[in-house]
């Protein structure tokens, strides 16, 4: 059985999940708490960065590797077409891994971290291994400030990531002025689910939240937040996907 090791909230893990569900793929999936999960992607033959997928004796360390999977593998109309569209789809879904991803993340990361602390464990350890939950629940500062280092989250940073979120929705927002349906034409491409999966942290949808916390039960300036990103055009775009998984 194909085995996907996860962080069980993060919008990469989110975007592979996805695809391999929407291609009928079958996997397993093995959800760890963050920075421990490096025990389960190294031990994959991965990096220390999630989503992993184990597929027989090969192994996919990226997200966009495992959408190519999940076309190779699944028996619906593949992510990545190979019409006229093609280069434009790859483009949009790199620049969405490039930059989307990073920043969305980071653009709400800095209240996430401020959770209370038996808050933000229940978060952190999210269907993740017994023992790695008791660890989520004693070393929530420690697992907190690795994350604040490692992700670069600082004032600064969160305001300048705040910026690209915005610069990327504005030219989501420019592709759909014509009235496409999604972002590339008339069909549902990677650069669509990419852009919905790695909007996520800043529009919280319901497909989403069930992977994370309950959207009542964050603070009121993530979900001030969250309302801002989805009354815009590329966040109400986002959520439609979202809708019709």
């Amino acid at each position: 059985m194909n085995r996907l090791v996860t962080i069980r909230y993060s919008h990469y893990c989110e975007k592979a999940r996805w695809a391999l569900e929407r291609a009928r793929v079958p996997f397993v999936e093995e959800p760890h708490v963050p920075v421990l999960s490096w025990i389960g992607t190294l031990g994959a033959r991965g990096s220390r960065t999630a989503p992993v997928l184990v597929a027989g004796s090969k192994t996919y360390a990226e997200s966009t590797d495992i959408l190519r999977f999940a076309d190779a593998h699944g028996d619906v109309e593949p992510l990545f077409p190979s019409d006229a569209r093609a280069a434009e789809v790859e483009r949009l879904e790199e620049r969405f891994d490039r930059y989307l991803g990073p920043t969305a993340r980071r653009a709400v990361y800095d209240d996430v971290l401020r959770l209370p602390r038996a808050q933000l464990a229940e978060l952190l350890g999210r269907d993740a291994p017994g023992w790695e939950k008791r660890v989520a629940r004693v070393a929530t500062p420690v697992l907190a400030g690795m994350i604040r280092r490692g992700l670069r989250v600082t004032p600064r940073e969160v305001e300048r990531s705040k910026a690209m979120v915005a610069e990327i929705f504005g030219e989501v927002e420019a592709l759909l002025r014509d009235g496409r349906p999604f972002l590339t034409g008339d069909r549902f491409t990677a650069a669509d689910l990419t852009f919905a999966a790695l909007s996520a942290p800043v529009i919280y949808p319901d497909g989403y939240a069930r992977f994370a916390l309950p959207f009542d039960a964050l603070p009121a300036s993530i979900r001030d937040t969250v309302t801002k990103w989805r009354a815009t055009r590329a966040g109400a775009f986002a959520m439609r996907i979202y809708e019709s998984r």
